[in-house]
């Protein structure tokens, strides 16, 4: 339930029937909402576990009563913008407020300026827009005010990054970080990819939903189709809302049903992920709660080695009941809440341990997945043996050595933030973007960390985040943690946070290099930048030095703005090290072959898509990818050399045979293998014999021995030709197949064939009486 305050702007009389009527002249002002009840799927209400109260007041709203206007947009707190507006789209008609709300111009006018202060404080605070989720809400935002500007304001593309200046001279005295030039630059790199982006996308979207209009039309429908819908938001980036929008300029509507289904039969599911991550709902753990089951203590977690505990409580997920005791082995069907853990349970990026625990009556469980729900730390998995019950004592065995690379992998993500800041913020001043963690995960296999930055890393500098980390590695600079205040915190010198994420009080900060204490000394000493600082609660090292070495195995794009690098450390190292020295050797083993140009070319080319797809060092990648490109260019060139010098050869080698032939014989048959099957050289040879005797028929075999290859060429010159003879039926009747033209023909053989088929050349070249 919910009460509401409203105003009425007219005043004096009964305005009750006009709340929530949509009328203008009677707003809502303030409104608090008893969060009571949780709507299920039948329409039926059930009670939520804990009950909250909601309340806020329409500040703008207020506003516009205190300056007597009848809509927020004409109060001046927008006035700025929309001078603005004006001025960089140069459109003719200014705002004006005394123009009815349904005017196109109007409109677009409150649209751009609203979506330009939305997006700027959005992504001054870190949003960056995508394809999925909360980011895609934000790219929604930015085309629906492209689309606006362009279409009623005939604004240029550019035209919305312009309005950030005025944005942030507007809000800047209450949000500082808004005169920040780095991030107003930010800001206004990623409105600029956003808007050259939709602009390629834009004219071609919009000639696709023409089409689909007129489709509908001609049968007689006012609907655009769903597949349509999903056609334009798939392909050109229309969001749904910016489909409708057109449809209803065209009185006409969006199937909007068939586009949720087509949008959910090309999502893919989360399967068993999504399924383990709620293995227990809010109802259950309300009722773990009013059994009086304490949170899990879990700090073990830290301390890597054999825990004890007790078991409180045994979800059974098939029943969706707890249980007295189960001897369940259904994979991942049973979860176990003890009073304390070492186990760690999935979070911040950091996968869950596994392990075993042994319980005092000789059960045995099996721990595949630790996911935490309110407090309560839960165990997924089943029973190996006997029978687990409530109350029984255990002992928990986490998988030491599977925990160890996450660990490494884990601290390396640590140092791996500092060094990407290094790289690409402190060591370029020119530069705008400030590098900022936008997601992580760490398994036990690799480290994956996505990052703020607008443009692909060089190979120099993925080659710089990769010497720095292995520097800070060899120099085993230790790993300190300590739980302190979170205001305390929140002050050191060049802590790193990640963007929306709530942190606890008090909070785990985690150092590489300086023990906690002596940043909560002196937070503000500016040499604490320079050290990887971070609020983390999950399992690390000791010292860095433990992570062994660290490859950067790749370094993409995950969506505009955010890079994403992936990197291997211990075994996992190792082993991509090993692997791109194989495919090195094999390089070497290829160029020093010697084996034909051809067979070398196809060899390298095969070797670098395979070195391509490859999980190898990044660096040593790009660098053998370039030397077999270039070795596969210079086998190229040669190639084209040596051709050139066997076509030169051959047609000197012509002249000279031509000059051996008798005034009266009309025709040359014969096999040659100094050219092998080449059959640039091979008609080059007959080439050079018709321009030294016009008069004589050429039949030539030439024989590749070492490739088990034979190519017959037949060349004709012009006075023969005009004789009605043709190249093409010399070949067919020697070789039986053949293409061409009546003046030059060719035709593939077996060398081993080549005898039969120059002798029947021969008695072919009788019949022609040549």
């Amino acid at each position: 339930p919910c009460t509401e305050i409203h105003f009425d702007r007219l005043g004096g009389r009964n305005a009750a029937d006009l709340v929530n009527k949509d009328d203008p002249m009677v707003i809502e002002i303030w409104n608090i909402v008893f969060m009571q009840y949780d709507r299920q799927s039948d329409r039926s209400l059930k009670s939520l576990p804990g009950k909250h109260v909601d309340t806020g007041m329409g500040l703008e709203r207020i506003t516009s009563i205190l300056q007597n206007v009848y809509s927020n947009y004409d109060t001046d707190a927008w006035t700025p913008i929309f001078d603005a507006i004006q001025k960089i789209t140069k459109f003719p008609e200014a705002y004006n407020k005394d123009k009815p709300n349904t005017d196109d111009v109007t409109i677009a006018y409150r649209v751009i300026a609203d979506h330009a202060r939305c997006l700027t404080v959005a992504l001054a605070d870190g949003a960056v827009p995508d394809s999925v989720g909360r980011g895609f809400v934000l790219r929604r935002i930015i085309r629906r005010a492209i689309r606006y500007g362009s279409q009623f304001l005939n604004a240029e593309t550019g035209f919305f990054t312009q309005l950030v200046d005025v944005v942030c001279e507007s809000l800047g005295s209450f949000f500082p970080h808004l005169k920040d030039a780095k991030v107003i630059a930010r800001v206004k790199a990623i409105l600029t990819d956003e808007e050259e982006s939709f602009a390629k996308t834009w004219k071609i979207g919009l000639k696709h939903f023409e089409t689909a209009r007129d489709a509908a039309i001609k049968s007689n429908s006012t609907t655009i189709s769903g597949s349509e819908a999903f056609i334009l938001h798939d392909r050109y980036g229309f969001p749904v809302d910016l489909t409708s929008l057109l449809a209803e300029k065209e009185n006409m509507k969006v199937d909007i049903d068939a586009f949720n289904n087509e949008m959910k039969t090309n999502q893919v599911s989360g399967g068993r992920v999504a399924a383990a991550k709620t293995f227990i709902d809010t109802h259950q753990i309300d009722e773990l709660k009013k059994l009086g089951t304490p949170s899990t203590k879990d700090y073990a977690k830290y301390n890597w080695e054999v825990a004890a505990g007790t078991a409180l409580q045994i979800f059974d997920k098939t029943s969706e009941k707890f249980v007295k005791e189960t001897s369940s082995t259904a994979a991942e069907s049973i979860g176990l809440i003890l009073d304390q853990t070492n186990f760690y349970a999935e979070a911040g990026g950091q996968i869950y341990d596994t392990g075993v625990i042994h319980f005092s009556n000789g059960a045995k469980f099996q721990v595949d997945k630790v996911y935490s729900f309110a407090g309560y730390v839960v165990h997924i998995g089943q029973v190996v043996s006997g029978t687990v019950k409530i109350n029984e004592e255990a002992k928990l065995e986490v998988d030491f050595a599977r925990r160890l690379p996450i660990a490494a992998n884990h601290t390396a993500t640590h140092q791996l933030n500092l060094c990407l800041r290094r790289a690409l913020e402190d060591e370029k001043p020119e530069g705008f973007m400030e590098v900022n963690q936008k997601g992580s995960l760490v398994n036990e296999e690799m480290l994956r960390f996505d990052f703020s930055y607008n443009t692909k890393l060089t190979v120099e500098e993925v080659a710089k985040v990769e010497k720095y980390l292995n520097e800070a590695i060899e120099r085993d600079l230790k790993v300190y943690s300590k739980e302190c205040a979170l205001a305390d915190a929140k002050a050191i010198n060049g802590l790193r946070q990640m963007f929306g994420e709530k942190y606890p009080d008090p909070v785990s900060v985690v150092c590489v290099g300086v023990p906690v204490e002596d940043l909560l000394a002196n937070p503000t000493n500016p040499e604490w930048r320079n050290y990887s600082i971070e609020f983390c609660g999950g399992t690390h090292l000791k010292s860095l030095n433990e992570i062994k070495h660290a490859v950067v195995v790749s370094e993409d794009a995950l969506m505009k703005g955010v890079r994403r690098i992936v990197i291997y450390t211990r075994g996992g190292a190792q082993k991509a090290i090993a692997e791109a020295t194989i495919l090195e050797n094999d390089y070497k083993t290829i160029l020093n072959s010697a084996e034909p140009v051809d067979d070398k070319t196809k060899a390298l080319s095969v070797l670098n898509k395979k070195a391509g797809d490859a999980t190898i060092p990044v660096i040593t990648k790009h660098q053998l990818r370039d030397a077999i490109d270039a070795s596969i260019k210079q086998l190229v060139n040669e190639a084209k050399q040596a051709a050139a010098e066997a076509k030169t050869k051959a047609t000197a080698y012509g002249a000279e045979v031509a000059a051996s032939i008798a005034p009266t014989c009309k025709s040359y048959v014969a096999q040659l293998d100094q050219f092998g099957a080449d059959r640039e050289a091979l008609q080059a040879l007959a080439d050079g014999i018709i321009a030294a005797r016009s008069d004589v028929g050429v039949y030539i075999i030439g024989v590749d021995a070492p490739k088990d290859k034979a190519l017959v060429i037949c060349t004709l010159p012009k006075s023969l030709v005009d004789q009605k003879l043709s190249a093409v039926e010399w070949i067919k009747a020697s070789v039986g197949k053949g293409g061409g033209k009546p003046n030059a023909a060719q035709g593939g053989i077996a060398p081993k064939d080549a005898e039969a088929v120059l002798a029947k050349a021969k008695e072919a070249a009788v019949k022609y009486g040549l």
